[in-house]
């Protein structure tokens, strides 16, 4: 149950710096800014930190000696906040991208897998970590391909701006601790499997 309420109170920080975000974006609609402005950006990063920061105290609290004793316990819960941070990151993008109904679709939609998956991810064992990487490599991807090359429905290539580079730094540590995951994983069949073949 701590975890559960630190977790979820992370999230609860990450929302409300989003929805403040929002607020005051939709206060500035009348002066449109584009891809948001430098000055949020540190703000956005600090509550986004923060949040994560929170979410991870509940979860050391209740786990700290399995996670120093269990990589694969560990690498799930780095994975799970990696997940987090980077769904804060598409919140600020839905943010940014107000005027475009794909774009914020787009980002409402992954914003919001991407958090619940923060949820699940510790707790789903390997039979999803298919899907984690997947979909971590879509979004690396889709962000390659709209900063290269005018896509459709956009029509027209995307500014590379700083919160994306970040978002992107995120989702490529994510991809390595997944990779890393699935490897100690098949370590750790491989070495069940020569006792039982003895």
């Amino acid at each position: 149950m701590t975890e559960f309420a630190f977790f979820f109170s992370g999230v609860l920080i990450i929302l409300l710096g989003w929805f403040a975000d929002l607020l005051g974006i939709l206060e500035l609609s009348s002066n449109p800014t584009g891809h948001g402005t430098a000055s949020a950006l540190p703000l956005r990063l600090f509550l986004t930190m923060f949040g994560v920061a929170f979410s991870a105290i509940g979860v050391a609290f209740e786990n700290f000696p399995r996670i120093l004793q269990d990589g694969e316990t560990a690498k799930r819960h780095i994975v799970a906040f990696l997940f987090l941070a980077d769904g804060s990151f598409h919140l600020y993008a839905f943010n940014d991208h107000l005027g475009d109904a794909f774009a914020s679709s787009f980002f409402a939609v992954f914003a919001g897998l991407q958090i619940a998956a923060a949820f699940v991810i510790p707790y789903a064992r390997r039979r999803l970590d298919p899907a984690w990487l997947g979909l971590t490599a879509f979004l690396i991807l889709a962000y390659v391909a709209t900063r290269t090359l005018a896509v459709w429905p956009i029509g027209a290539i995307e500014d590379v701006d700083a919160l994306g580079v970040i978002s992107k730094l995120v989702e490529l540590l994510t991809v390595v601790t997944l990779l890393s995951l699935v490897q100690t994983e098949r370590a750790g069949k491989a070495a069940a499997s020569v006792p039982a073949a003895r």
